[in-house]
């Protein structure tokens, strides 16, 4: 299981953000997908929210904003 972590790469924030993009729009089946593949960067949004709210693009830039997700120079 990859390791749950909250410091990504410039190249890792993009991917993260193309895949929140798409999971607010996707259709049920693909979401768990499009999950697998946040997971993949060792990214949970668990981590951050509670499962009931749905995560969108701005909750990722207000988590960067907040310090609490970092991006590696």
């Amino acid at each position: 299981m990859p390791k749950h972590r909250d410091t990504f790469t410039s190249e890792e924030m993009g991917a993260l953000r193309v895949l929140v993009d798409h999971l607010r729009r996707a259709p049920k089946r693909e979401q768990e997908l499009l999950r697998g593949g946040m997971r993949g960067l060792g990214f949970y949004i668990s981590d951050f929210e509670k499962a009931e709210n749905r995560f969108v693009p701005s909750d990722l830039d207000r988590l960067v904003h907040e310090g609490r997700v970092k991006i590696a120079a």
